[in-house]
């Protein structure tokens, strides 16, 4: 389950995806039931110089995260506005914050 893209300018937007297994299919995740569903995931798109679209995956830091997911982790300063930290460092060199629910360039 994904939420719709969020805009976050510079041509930079993220999905939140959510974690909420089916925990007939799933029965392990049955002891996360009170903490389900979770935001874990962040799919971050922009355009690299050439215009191209380019995304990546963050995972958010939580104790369930840590448990079910491999990091690295970003830490939520803030769901609304987002807020996270460390910096993103996309594979095409795109690199840059989130800072209260804009992209903040790392020059």
């Amino acid at each position: 389950m994904t939420s719709q893209a969020i805009d976050l300018g510079s041509d930079h937007f993220i999905t939140i995806a959510v974690w909420d297994p089916d925990l007939k299919l799933n029965p392990m995740a049955e002891k996360y039931r009170s903490d389900l569903p979770l935001k874990c995931t962040g799919i971050v798109g922009h355009k690299t110089p050439d215009g191209k679209n380019c995304d990546g995956a963050i995972t958010f830091d939580s104790p369930i995260a840590r448990e079910v997911f491999d990091g690295p982790f970003w830490t939520v300063e803030s769901w609304d506005p987002l807020t996270l930290s460390p910096s993103l460092l996309c594979r095409c060199g795109d690199h840059g914050f989130i800072r209260q629910g804009k992209w903040v360039l790392v020059p």
